[in-house]
């Protein structure tokens, strides 16, 4: 459910508190809902793990006193200002292991919400400077940082959001086929697919249609978002219908 935010300029709304929301699906016609890390938590950096798992704990109570399910939970990683050069392909080692250890928190996070998916928007994961990073070594930590995350839950599933720009200039995991890809060289490729939203799609020259076959010619195609784009500019976020 939208903040209330103009991209480009000040909140035309407040937002709504999690609450709030909560109470709007069900009359909306939704029974699953989708979750960032701090969705869940609301300001999760400034809290012991002991806490975060509490109020994961308490959101669960919540979800199930309203016959709502968490579909998939994400980690909120291109705000924190230590992942501007990227999360998990960062040329900084602290860095990095900052992402991981969000990312492993945000994998607890929906196992107490009693959610086994998890999407990966690799948002940050592509260069601003092209000689910047190095090419073959980025996309081998973010390939490190998935077999982290695969080890530390073993019922885990990574859902990999692709899209080929925005906020970087050009993105190391552009389109679903570098997604599918990618999830094959991890430790377990069984559970690692993939999320299509159809403006990413658009926004990389492609038929979102056809994108969706590729994925499930594959047997990796876990969840859709629809939405819609007018042609390759920045990403709209047109809401499905309007």
């Amino acid at each position: 459910i939208s903040e209330g935010a103009d991209p480009f300029g000040p909140e035309v709304r407040k937002p709504y508190s999690l609450v709030e929301k909560l109470d709007m699906y069900k009359p909306l016609g939704f029974d699953g809902v989708q979750f960032h890390d701090d969705d869940v938590v609301e300001g999760l950096d400034d809290m012991t793990y002991e806490q975060v798992m509490a109020t994961a704990k308490e959101v669960k109570t919540m979800l199930d006193d309203r016959e709502l399910v968490a579909e998939f939970v994400a980690p909120r990683l291109w705000f924190h200002p230590r992942t501007i050069d990227g999360a998990y392909s960062s040329n900084d080692p602290a860095d990095r292991q900052y992402a991981l250890d969000r990312s492993k928190q945000m994998i607890d996070i929906a196992r107490e919400l009693g959610c086994h998916n998890v999407v990966l928007w690799l948002a940050r994961e592509g260069p601003y400077i092209r000689e910047a990073k190095k090419g073959v070594q980025a996309i081998h930590h973010i390939r490190e940082a998935m077999d982290a995350m695969l080890e530390h839950d073993k019922e885990v599933n990574i859902w990999i959001e692709p899209k080929p720009n925005e906020p970087v200039e050009s993105a190391y995991i552009p389109t679903i086929g570098h997604a599918i890809a990618l999830g094959y060289q991890t430790i377990d490729p069984s559970r690692v697919g993939g999320l299509i939203e159809t403006a990413h799609s658009l926004l990389a020259g492609l038929d979102p249609a056809d994108d969706m076959a590729f994925a499930l010619a594959h047997g990796k195609l876990n969840s859709v978002h629809l939405n819609d784009q007018s042609g390759l500019k920045f990403d709209q976020d047109k809401s499905f219908g309007s």
